[in-house]
């Protein structure tokens, strides 16, 4: 309490939706890279691997938030409820993850079943870019959800959106690095374009994670300078109770250490030696416990302001 002030901190969303916001931004992202290689060069295997990522995390982010539903046998309601409000992002996003899920879905049958190219060459085209914008409109919802709660100014920021779709595209780059030992084990394919493609994911994961960086504090930055339950819950996520989550798993694991191993090390070897191989999967783990971690820290930071005068 301040001057008057209230702060209510919201526990209504905690760690399942954190971790639904996290694979909502990880999927809706790492389709659309798949489907970029598909256009690109044919490539197969990414779109394998990619396109199967990215339908079992939008699953997996689903019955996440489900889960945390009060009701959740109730939770087609959703979709098929008369009194649906069709200007809420609720309404909106719940058609749009799930038309993404059915559409990541058709994108990576063909791929994962290994159907021959002559019976769908045009499929995978006209499914991956309708799956595209899909993927790209999911990463960015899971932003607008938040700033939907409008009680909540903290959230209520057009920068979360991007914030929340930087993230999300780092995620989806460098889970690709990340699996990286698993497509050169099981497809020959690939050895060939192995380093090619991990030199060109790892240099956009670069860009995307500076680019996060500096969206996250400019995010804090505005808020430091906004309303008093804004301020409340940038102080608690710079000094307050969150700030060790921030800056040990945020800042540093997800986001420093990364970029000094990408461009100190990986970024340097243009071929797939052993070691470029584990510090890249190293680098993308880290890089998704500071996604997540940011969500979670968002999150908890939300607090309602309400006046005692």
């Amino acid at each position: 309490m301040n001057d008057g002030i209230l702060f209510i901190w919201q526990h209504w969303w905690g760690n399942l939706i954190a971790g639904y916001l996290f694979l909502g931004g990880l999927s809706g992202l790492a389709l659309p890279i798949a489907y970029y290689y598909w256009i690109k060069e044919r490539n197969k295997v990414m779109n394998a691997a990619g396109s199967l990522i990215a339908f079992i995390g939008i699953i997996v982010g689903l019955i996440l938030l489900v889960m945390d539903l009060k009701r959740p046998e109730k939770a087609y309601l959703a979709l098929i409820s008369p009194t649906l409000n069709w200007k809420s992002w609720m309404t909106i996003g719940t058609y749009i993850i799930s038309l993404y899920t059915i559409f990541s879905g058709l994108y990576a049958l063909p791929f994962v079943l290994r159907i021959p190219s002559p019976r769908f060459t045009k499929y995978p085209t006209t499914i991956g870019a309708v799956a595209t914008f899909l993927g790209v409109a999911t990463a960015m919802y899971t932003g607008f959800l938040l700033g939907a709660a409008k009680s909540i100014t903290f959230w209520n920021t057009p920068i979360l959106p991007v914030l929340f779709v930087t993230s999300g595209l780092s995620a989806g780059l460098c889970i690709y690095c990340g699996i990286s030992p698993i497509l050169l084990k099981f497809s020959k394919g690939f050895e060939e374009h192995a380093a090619r493609v991990r030199l060109q994911l790892q240099k956009m994961d670069v860009y995307s994670l500076i680019a996060e960086l500096f969206l996250l504090f400019v995010y804090l930055d505005t808020a430091m300078w906004g309303d008093m339950g804004m301020r409340e819950a940038a102080e608690s996520i710079l000094y307050g109770s969150l700030s060790y989550y921030f800056w040990i798993l945020v800042v540093i694991v997800g986001m420093i250490i990364p970029l000094i191993l990408l461009l100190g090390y990986t970024l340097r070897i243009k071929e797939e030696t052993r070691s470029v191989v584990a510090v890249s999967v190293i680098a993308a783990i880290l890089i998704l416990i500071g996604s997540f971690t940011l969500r979670y820290v968002i999150l908890k930071a939300g607090v309602i302001q309400v006046s005692l005068i």
